[in-house]
């Protein structure tokens, strides 16, 4: 049995989101869209792929289809042209919401004084739909085709039929879609899980699929280490408690032995390092490492093919 495996990236904006969210914290504004552009190239070499967020309106700064504050127009076209370039041919792209951070009124064009999960977790169907209806078009603008959601924090965790239902009424909207999926559930420290159906529609024919992360980041010591090579010993470390150079040890080792996808959870900001691209130079390892250990035993998907895969047999 093949063991297929895909890598979920949050928070994949031309900017730093944690710039805004932990303003008590030191942290770089701009991303390098030259960050796509490396990762892309890691990910190719091991035939890795997944799922690649892309924020409508990162850290309420504005649309990508329009302007965002504090950014130069010259980068904001860059990183979507490396997205569409090098990320979208192979991977599945998602909204992560709208901001990822406070909630945006689509009635009144304002930002208000509440995260987005405090508006999950309370909002109506038809409330949540046009919210996410608004995250793919804003995408679909700007060439990139949106097939699933990624849930800031835990958002919907306490709403979550609404929230499927939602997910998939807004696919369908925009894209005519009747299939959806979307991330919110982690599994890093428990037992490793399979994807599962949601929400499904048999009157209207849709369908919504949940795909956990069998990982946690590895890589989240990254932006907190104080050098360059503590942020590079962090990198080694988290690549270690996945999987050990010999291949015997780790998280992915235990998910590949219980026969579950490996689905491994990390960050856009993780990878970027502050600058340091020591989460990118760690994920580089761990592709390695799974590569050398399992080879052809592992197969890489997008998570809307793992999501399409428990619609048509329970897995053993």
């Amino acid at each position: 049995m093949t063991i297929p495996a895909s890598l979920i990236i949050d928070d994949g904006a031309p900017v730093n989101p944690l710039y805004w969210l932990h303003p008590h914290v030191t942290h770089r504004h701009i991303i390098p869209n030259s960050l796509v552009r490396q990762f892309a190239d890691v990910c190719d070499r091991y035939g890795a792929t997944g799922k690649f967020t892309v924020l409508p309106m990162p850290a309420a700064l504005g649309r990508i289809d329009e302007r965002l504050n504090y950014v130069s127009q010259a980068h904001l076209t860059g990183f979507l042209k490396a997205a569409r370039e090098r990320i979208a041919p192979r991977w599945d792209i998602t909204s992560e919401l709208l901001t990822h951070d406070v909630t945006y009124d689509i009635k009144t064009g304002r930002y208000l004084r509440e995260f987005e999960d405090a508006f999950v977790s309370r909002g109506t169907v038809k409330e949540m739909t046009d919210y996410l209806a608004l995250s793919f078009r804003i995408l679909k603008r700007v060439g990139l085709s949106a097939n699933g959601v990624t849930s800031p924090w835990i958002a919907g965790i306490d709403n979550e039929r609404r929230y499927a239902e939602a997910i998939a009424r807004a696919q369908h909207r925009v894209h005519r879609r009747k299939f959806a999926w979307y991330f919110l559930h982690l599994f890093g420290r428990r037992r490793p899980g399979w994807p599962w159906v949601a929400w499904r529609s048999r009157k209207d024919g849709l369908v919504c699929v949940t795909v956990p992360a069998n990982t946690d980041d590895p890589f989240g010591a990254t932006c907190s280490a104080s050098s360059a090579r503590g942020a590079r010993a962090a990198a080694l470390a988290g690549a270690d408690s996945m999987l050990t150079r010999d291949g015997r040890r780790g998280r992915v080792r235990e998910i590949f032995d219980a026969r579950c996808p490996i689905v491994i959870l990390t960050h856009w900001t993780n990878l970027y390092s502050e600058g340091r691209c020591s989460g990118l130079w760690g994920l580089e390892q761990l592709l390695a490492r799974i590569a050398a250990t399992f080879g052809r035993q592992v197969e890489w998907m997008r998570c809307s093919r793992l999501a399409r895969s428990v619609l048509k047999a329970k897995p053993r």
